[in-house]
């Protein structure tokens, strides 16, 4: 049976990437939650989509460039959440998406602080980001993320050339174009991009992890 996770929390209802939507996917019966990861100027991991603070946040600025302290508020009323913050509600997996380059030495050093590496599954639509931290501890749990196109171009000889101990994560919709390519791959495969996880259903088959805005 797929573990659901909520996308950035439950996002169809809360504020997304945000302890509220964190703590509501939980309390919902999802078994945890996707987010986004990214370092702040003075190397603090911290929960946020986007580059700067402008769609999510009461301000401006970008995330790289501020310091950890002195971040503005979420939308919310809500401080933005450290990713030790977030690795503390009780998720069986928390799926974290590493943002921009350079950023999984400090997403990596924020869950091994949080003693949660067998419970966090990391990716990245950045390939050398993924390399980098397998190479780096090889016990995590890691894998590449493809948006819709990119997923359709892969071949089946491709996708059998990648690191059997990577995770694939591919969205629902390329997944459903080629069920059969991707079925082999099912107990490593993490798809994405649905608004509910019963759309998940129409799959010939179970895969590992469902990430959807809502049940």
């Amino acid at each position: 049976m797929s573990l659901v996770l909520g996308h950035r929390g439950l996002s169809s209802q809360h504020l997304e990437n945000s302890m509220e939507a964190f703590r509501a996917a939980l309390a919902a019966g999802m078994d945890g939650f996707e987010l986004d990861a990214q370092p702040t100027a003075d190397g603090v991991c911290v929960v946020m989509h986007d580059e700067d603070f402008r769609r999510t946040c009461r301000g401006a600025g970008s995330v790289r460039s501020a310091r950890a302290g002195s971040m503005p508020l979420l939308k919310n009323g809500e401080s933005i959440p450290r990713l030790v913050d977030a690795l503390e509600l009780p998720a069986r997996l928390v799926n974290v998406e590493l943002k921009g380059e350079p950023g999984w030495q400090q997403a990596l050093a924020a869950v091994e602080a949080a003693d949660a590496l067998d419970r966090v599954l990391f990716s990245s639509f950045e390939p050398s980001e993924v390399l980098q931290l397998w190479n780096a501890c090889p016990r995590v749990r890691c894998g590449f993320l493809w948006d819709r196109a990119e997923a359709l171009d892969l071949t089946p000889e491709e996708l059998a050339d990648l690191p059997a101990a990577l995770w694939l994560h591919p969205p629902l919709k390329a997944v459903m174009a080629r069920p059969a390519q991707w079925a082999p791959y099912a107990s490593r495969l993490a798809v994405w991009g649905m608004t509910s996880a019963a759309e998940a259903k129409a799959l010939p088959f179970e895969p590992a992890v469902v990430i959807a805005d809502g049940w």
